[in-house]
């Protein structure tokens, strides 16, 4: 079957909802360009339970597998016949089986990296401590959808697609590894789309190092986290002049780590962790403001219970702002971290507590402003020394690496180009959905 005239349809596929945001940002300038972006999420299989069948989320039209009642990955290809399919993560085997389909159907495919991959340490593949109370709970809330939706189809994708013996073997090392919290050096062949777009330069290697795709497929197309925080061209650096000494809040950004298996071997152990900082800081005159990640407002309890001991929670329309307010940012390894790195901020990466084994990447242990936090108590002493002590030039060389493209308002019209220029490819060498 060719593909019919009509509007060019685009495809994201994604686990759930939570990362329309990530789709939204590109449907306006998809519009301009006549192409029709839609995400197709598999929540009703156990990650985004209740949502409608089809709904909008914002301007983005969004589909739950569940409106493609008994359909199979194949049958959803043929029926949509898109011109470009687009994921936010080909870890999982449920992507990993839609972009095999992909493959066999001769769809391109895109992923997009949907933050800064660089502030996690992950040349070795290991990136914090897995804690095995908390991984089981982790495996047990997935073995279902696994049984029950995930391992039949990605099955059914290396069957289709006459799989090796490698890849079959592949599949059951990867099952083992996610058991046991283990994050391979390199990823399946199958996790690798046919073009990459990353937010800034540092990603470029590891998406060659970690997906094998060639430099020349891997294009750099902005950081849109500038955007959504506020954080435009002409305030890169501002706090560079600024004093921290005197403000007495202090910004702290998490991952979300105790829904992963790692670190926190509890939601309790978490809530500890962030009393005791509080304690540590107000010891010391400050204030703790803390800014949640997404994956806490898919779960009330963690942030139920902060309220409850009084711990200032910062909204993400309030997370700039509150921000340049404040005398130093302690992150976790989010990519939310470059923020007040692109504001020239103190940045102090936490190291104690149950995060004593956490490493991170690059990307902020060379920012000259970053310090370890092995011990919070220590936080102000470190301020004084750091502000002493750090050269405004080389804090200006980082942020001109890894800003990424400017203006950030233009990254949806870059990715937008590598969309393009992968349907013109297909229509130049004439492949078609068959």
């Amino acid at each position: 079957m060719t593909q019919e005239l009509g509007p060019r349809k685009v495809i994201g596929l994604d686990s759930w909802t939570g990362g329309a945001n990530h789709y939204g940002r590109l449907v306006e300038s998809f519009r301009k360009k006549g192409l029709e972006l839609t995400l197709i999420h598999l929540g009703s299989w156990g990650a985004d339970e209740g949502r409608p069948e089809k709904e909008t989320i914002g301007n983005l039209k969004v589909r739950d597998i569940s409106s493609y009642t008994r359909m199979s990955f194949p049958e959803i290809l043929e029926q949509e016949k898109p011109s470009v399919v687009i994921f936010l993560s080909l870890h999982t085997f449920a992507h990993r089986a839609f972009n095999r389909y992909c493959h066999i159907y001769k769809v391109p495919t895109i992923h997009l990296y949907h933050g800064l991959v660089g502030v996690q340490h992950v040349s070795d593949g290991s990136t914090c401590k897995v804690r095995p109370a908390a991984q089981m709970r982790f495996i047990a809330d997935r073995i279902m959808k696994a049984l029950k939706y995930v391992w039949p189809i990605y099955m059914g994708s290396l069957w289709r697609s006459g799989a090796s013996a490698g890849d079959w073997l592949q599949f059951l090392r990867d099952i083992v590894a996610g058991a046991i919290g283990s994050r391979t050096r390199t990823f399946a062949k199958d996790a690798r789309a046919d073009m990459c777009c990353v937010y800034a330069d540092p990603d470029i290697n590891h998406a060659v190092r970690r997906y094998g795709y060639a430099k020349k497929d891997v294009i750099v197309v902005g950081n849109p986290d500038l955007l959504a925080f506020g954080l435009r061209s002409d305030i890169l650096g501002s706090q560079l002049s600024q004093a921290p000494g005197d403000r007495p809040d202090v910004m702290y950004a998490d991952t979300g780590l105790v829904y992963t298996g790692y670190v926190f071997s509890s939601e309790e152990e978490f809530v500890r962790h962030m009393i005791t900082t509080r304690g540590q800081l107000e010891s010391q005159g400050k204030h703790l403001i803390f800014k949640p990640h997404p994956q806490h407002l898919m779960n009330a309890s963690v942030i139920s219970s902060l309220i409850d001991e009084g711990v200032d929670i910062c909204s993400n329309a309030d997370f700039l702002p509150r921000l340049k307010k404040c005398c130093a940012c302690i992150c976790e390894p989010t990519s939310i971290s470059v923020i007040p790195a692109l504001l020239g901020m103190p940045l102090f990466l936490a190291n104690y507590g149950c995060l004593k084994e956490q490493r991170y990447g690059e990307v902020v242990t060379s920012y000259p402003r970053a310090s370890l936090l092995s011990d919070v108590r220590d936080l102000s002493s470190l301020l004084e020394n750091g502000q002493a002590g750090f050269d405004p030039v080389h804090v200006r060389q980082w942020i001109e690496h890894n800003a990424g493209p400017l203006p950030p308002e233009e990254m949806p019209d870059r990715v937008v180009e590598v969309v393009l220029s992968l349907i013109e490819e297909n229509a130049v060498s004439g492949i078609h959905l068959v």
